[in-house]
């Protein structure tokens, strides 16, 4: 049976503990008694918790010893080899990233039952004196609690240590959040029109009238350009990544975002723009090709730092042209530096709002999941205008007050 003790604490702590013991076999095959304990900020939370335990620990769901014993390290390659096929190969390198530079340097030794959350506040602090930012120790955090979840379900451990854990944000370390942000189509046009090469000015016009992702705009493919429609459809996203034997030319596809096709209206000015540029396109009669071009970065280009010249035989890189091309349009055009390439997304939303399209349509054609993610990411842009509700308001109230006549108070005794 478990049972409730409160304990000192100083501060803001968690001064009740909940402490319970259950029967199990060890590696040996001898029968132990095993003891731990867990604390709790609250008395129902810890109350909750007693109950559970207890649960878990009648229906034999007690942690199984042998498999406590096994390292972390080991334990975070079973996660990793379930996840890798369930997500986007750039997700998985990055799981694979913060698995080999952070997590098993750090914590592979351990076996998995003496981790602590108070290990896992240490290394959360650690990662915080390394310089990292707070989003990036969310995402290293993230993924050990999905490790320890694993090994949770499993019964290694008979609770996730991390998910008490606290994170430092923005405030916390005062760092100023990021803000997005939103170029006015005038501005769209001076940016478009500080661009050097032939076709990006007109692609630049394009991201901000489609609102599309990066990644979407390199999976663009001629065929996907539905000119009588004056549509473009985005099936694929492209990743430039290192080239390999079994990915020699470096580019990696996947499904959006959503994980869904969509469609998203071209305004009839682009598509008289797109029109002509179609014209112009040495492979327009391909549906596979690439829609908008790359660079033919090799050789000696390369080794002095160039560019290399415009090919529409590979698809458009993002880094290289933000690197490149983009920044010094920045430049030219009199934008602000901390403009990114991402912000063409966000002024597409901005634009789209001052025009009065609904949020439900934004969404859609943006990719996202509901307009719900959309009114969360831009609140201020989709507020309603409350200045016609409040004229209703005040006609009735002063129709009210027209209709009732108030009786004069007596000034005599």
């Amino acid at each position: 049976m478990a049972h409730i003790t409160k304990v000192p604490t100083t501060g803001a702590g968690k001064p009740y503990e909940v402490r319970w013991s259950w029967y199990a076999e060890d590696a040996e095959g001898r029968t132990r008694r095993y003891f731990k304990q867990e604390r709790f900020r609250s008395h129902p939370q810890a109350k909750a918790f007693k109950r559970e335990v207890e649960e878990r620990v009648a229906g034999g769901g007690h942690p199984d010893a042998s498999a406590g014993k096994q390292r972390f390290a080991e334990w975070a390659e079973r996660w990793y080899r379930y996840k890798q096929p369930n997500v986007k190969p750039s997700t998985a390198r990055g799981y694979r990233s913060i698995l080999d530079r952070s997590l098993l340097p750090a914590l592979g030794h351990r076996q998995v039952r003496s981790l602590t959350t108070a290990d896992v506040q240490d290394f959360i602090l650690d990662l915080q004196e390394c310089g990292l930012t707070p989003k990036t120790i969310r995402h290293h955090y993230q993924t050990l609690r999905s490790v320890l979840q694993h090994a949770a379900r499993q019964r290694a451990i008979s609770i996730n240590p991390a998910l008490d854990a606290e994170l430092p944000t923005n405030r916390s370390t005062g760092r100023p959040d990021h803000e997005p942000c939103f170029l006015t189509s005038a501005e769209v046009e001076r940016l478009a029109g500080a661009m050097t090469e032939y076709p990006y000015g007109l692609m630049v016009r394009f991201m901000a009238s489609t609102g599309l992702r990066a990644g979407e705009v390199s999976g663009l493919n001629v065929g996907d350009l539905d000119l009588m429609r004056r549509r473009v459809t985005v099936r694929r996203t492209r990743t430039k990544v290192k080239a390999s034997e079994t990915n020699p030319d470096g580019w990696e596809t996947h499904v959006p975002k959503s994980g869904k096709t969509r469609h998203v209206p071209v305004p009839p000015p682009l598509v008289d723009d797109l029109t002509g540029y179609l014209a112009r396109h040495p492979h327009h009669t391909e549906k596979d090709a690439p829609l908008w071009p790359g660079r033919e970065n090799g050789g000696a280009e390369r080794f002095r730092g160039g560019a290399g010249a415009v090919t529409y035989d590979k698809p458009w890189e993002r880094d290289a042209f933000y690197k490149r091309q983009f920044k010094p349009a920045l430049r030219a055009a009199g934008l602000p530096a901390r403009v990114r390439l991402h912000d063409l997304r966000h002024t597409y939303a901005s634009i789209s709002a001052s025009l009065g399209i609904p949020a439900y349509r934004v969404a859609e054609y943006m990719g996202h999941a509901s307009e719900v993610v959309t009114r969360t990411i831009y609140t201020h842009l989709f507020a309603e205008d409350s200045t016609a509700d409040m004229d209703l308001w005040s006609q009735l109230i002063e129709s009210s007050r027209a209709t009732v006549t108030t009786p004069l108070r007596s000034e005599t005794g």
